[in-house]
């Protein structure tokens, strides 16, 4: 099973972007968090792309896949 892909970092809030919080319900990160993957963006030629991080154990708003 492959886990599902993050949204992309124009569908983000910043404090998602930044790893603050979960990409899937947006609450706050304090302990335990699990790397969700890769969010991909891109403006012009500057590549966004940010490793963005999910509530552990998976949050319940996660997509399956």
């Amino acid at each position: 099973m492959t886990a599902p892909e993050p949204p992309p970092v124009d569908q983000l809030t910043r404090a998602q972007y930044t790893g603050w919080a979960c990409v899937w319900c947006g609450k706050t990160l304090w302990r335990g968090a699990a790397s969700a993957g890769i969010s991909r963006g891109q403006s012009g030629a500057h590549v966004l792309d940010s490793e963005v991080y999910e509530c552990a154990p998976p949050c319940g708003k996660r997509p399956s896949a």
